[in-house]
């Protein structure tokens, strides 16, 4: 007994440390399991609230709950906000700072962030007061109660602290930063400092100043360029409007950012600029950055004419597409282009653009709402209409790649006055092909006429299972190459013009072992006998050195032509109640028909190479070139792509060939290098 309850008591001992074990275990889990993004940002504000000194401190008690803001969480107080994201921390701000924060946008619109400190005193004296954000260019917002909230970021902050922030000899700033063409300027209290990002170099006023920021290291990382130009083309408020969407990638260092408004585009080449309404649409119609047009080079100007617009392209033929509203987005590039800014552009005597450029032989044509001009590739001259114009364009001198470009029929007229693009061909060959074998199939199919049928019906009941498909069997024509059953005419075979009551609708008996037995020795006696037979699968070819194949008698209809060498018979006779019926069927081997012709003409046939098309189609990864196919092609502009082009890496292809003879042969031209 004692043992017994010595048993027990450690039973249930291990039960109650069990217990207690997972009690102890829930109670530490609940809290993790229960914890949220919001309730971690509570907890985060809380306790910079705190620090800050609580009700005591500048931001007095809490208004409100926490709430979700752009990419974190902020919580309103009394007397100011505090902000949080998990990278950046929990920071509160106030005051001036905190209300030109906000006017540009705060932490849900701006290109700032969040503040990545509190709201603390700047080193021009205690009444000075600072934030800095978590934004790629390092921006802070800086305050006096003389001069105001103003922001400093990006190259002029950098060069702002080079030169001794606030106490230094440019001062506080005064102003927001300024914008103009390549420059981006902004004023101090003791000064001026100017940065050109095309050049990445610095004047000041005092001149002087500038010289300590020769080679000084600044921000120029797409966000940060394309922020500047997001900024510079007004804002939240300007015509791009608040950004949508994250930043993506293009290529290996290209970049893009949408906006309500438009898009800007980044290069380290051409730098980051945007582009709106329909010229963006006609853009992104003919590939955008990754089409023939490359990436945008300046802003979206004025076109000279009341309600115009016009953007240039990198291109090497130097595109540019202008807009009206009464002519739509239209490309204009190579020697059309050079010659229109010859003579003046939308304000000179050809006027706007009015069609795309097409292309006729050698020579290049666009209309205009003043007249047309053209240029021959070949002769490397102008012509016009009105005539005279063509004469004040006999001195342009133009680079090889843009004498030598195409034209780029856009997305709406593919450069031939039928309203359709012959690439359109590409589309309509091969699918009136796969119409045409669709059909034939059909054809090929029992039901497709009375004899087709009942050659089908009777090659299946026979158990063929040597002919290739479709041969002979159901060719459609009347000349049949099958053996007929013997004692059969070609009425009664068919069974649709003989008497219906005299048609034997019991079911096919199958004959016994027995019954084949019998057969066999009196077959295999045959002459005309096969054997042994070689093993076939369903619609295969033996490998034999006989051929056949279907020629062409005065007709055109094809009938089966046996070769020189002997062909084998077989018969098979099976014996039924009724009667016996004889099934008697030619067996032929089978051989290239291209062969036999050649054999006939006592020449030597080569091994013919495997064929493939020209073309192919872009594969699931655009820029991954299909086995064999090298050659890219854009169908918008008539242009093909080697390896070694400098636009080659860039380029989606929307057809690929095999060479640059097959991309020649379908009308396209070579880009330029």
């Amino acid at each position: 007994m004692t043992r017994v309850a010595n048993r027990r008591n450690r039973a249930l001992g291990r039960l109650t440390l069990g217990a207690v074990a997972t009690v102890a275990v829930a109670a530490l889990a609940v809290p993790s399991a229960l914890a949220t993004p919001e309730s971690d940002a509570a907890d985060a504000i809380n306790q910079a609230w705190d620090a800050a000194g609580g009700t005591n401190s500048v931001l007095g008690g809490k208004d409100g709950e926490v709430y979700e803001v752009g990419a974190g969480y902020g919580q309103k107080f009394t007397g100011g906000k505090i902000f949080f994201t998990p990278a950046a921390g929990a920071h509160l701000m106030y005051g001036a700072i905190l209300d030109k924060y906000e006017s540009l946008g705060g932490p849900a619109d701006s290109d700032l962030g969040f503040p990545n400190i509190n709201e603390v005193p700047g080193l021009v004296g205690p009444d000075s007061r600072v934030s800095t954000f978590d934004a790629s260019d390092k921006p802070a917002i800086f305050w006096t109660p003389d001069t105001g909230a103003w922001a400093v970021r990006g190259a002029i902050n950098a060069a702002w602290d080079k030169l001794g922030g606030s106490a230094g000899a440019l001062g506080v700033p005064v102003e927001d930063e300024r914008y103009d063409g390549d420059l981006v300027s902004q004023k101090f209290t003791g000064g001026e400092v100017t940065w050109n990002y095309v050049t990445n170099t610095f004047t000041t006023d005092p001149a002087g100043l500038a010289d300590s920021l020769a080679g000084l290291e600044v921000p120029a990382d797409p966000t940060t360029m394309i922020s500047l130009a997001w900024r510079a083309s007004g804002g939240l408020g300007g015509p791009l409007g608040a950004r949508q969407g994250e930043q993506s990638a293009i290529g290996d260092d290209g970049a893009a950012q949408g906006y309500a408004g438009g898009k800007i585009f980044y290069s380290p080449q051409t730098g980051a600029h945007a582009v709106t309404g329909a010229i963006l649409s006609e853009y992104e119609s003919l590939g955008g950055p990754t089409g023939d047009l490359g990436y945008p080079t300046g802003t979206e100007v004025d076109g000279g004419v009341p309600n115009s617009r016009m953007s240039a392209f990198s291109a090497p033929d130097k595109p540019v597409i202008f807009w009206t509203p009464d002519t739509g987005a239209v490309v204009v590039r190579g020697a059309i282009n050079a010659g229109w800014e010859k003579l003046g552009g939308a304000t000179g005597a050809l006027g706007v653009p009015t069609g795309e450029q097409t292309v006729k032989g050698d020579t290049v044509t666009q209309k205009f709402s003043g007249g047309e001009l053209s240029w021959n590739m070949a002769t490397k001259e102008f012509s016009s209409d009105p005539a005279d114009l063509a004469a004040s364009l006999s001195d342009l001198e133009m680079p090889e790649a843009v004498a030598e470009t195409p034209a780029a029929p856009s997305s709406g007229e593919a450069g031939s006055e039928g309203g359709w693009g012959w690439w359109w061909l590409l589309i309509a060959i091969p699918l009136l092909l796969l119409l045409g074998l669709l059909g034939a199939r059909v054809l090929r199919k029992p039901g497709a006429g009375s004899q087709s049928a009942t050659r089908e019906t009777y090659a299946a009941e026979s158990g063929d299972d040597r002919w290739p498909s479709g041969r002979g069997a159901d060719s459609g024509y009347g000349a049949s190459g099958w053996s007929q059953p013997s004692g059969e005419t070609t009425e009664e075979r068919t069974g649709f013009e003989s008497d219906e009551d005299a048609i034997d609708t019991a079911p096919t008996r199958v004959p016994t072992e027995a019954e084949l037995a019998e057969v066999r020795p009196e077959a295999a006696e045959s002459d005309d006998w096969f054997s042994p037979l070689p093993e076939f699968g369903r619609h295969s070819v033996s490998d034999s050195g006989a051929n056949w194949r279907m020629d062409l008698d005065e007709t055109d209809a094809p009938r089966r032509r046996h070769s020189s060498e002997e062909v084998s018979t077989w018969t098979a006779a099976v014996d039924e109640a009724d009667g016996a019926v004889e099934i008697v069927e030619e067996v032929v081997e089978v051989e290239s028909v291209v062969e036999s012709e050649g054999q006939e003409a006592g020449r030597e046939v080569p091994a013919e190479e495997p064929w493939r098309p020209a073309i192919h189609l872009p594969m699931a990864d655009p820029y991954q070139a299909p086995e064999g196919y090298s050659i890219k092609g854009n169908t918008h502009s008539g242009l093909y792509y080697t390896p070694d082009s400098a636009l080659y890496d860039n380029t989606i292809p929307e057809v690929w060939f095999a060479s640059e003879e097959l991309a020649q042969a379908n009308g396209f031209v070579k880009a330029p290098e």
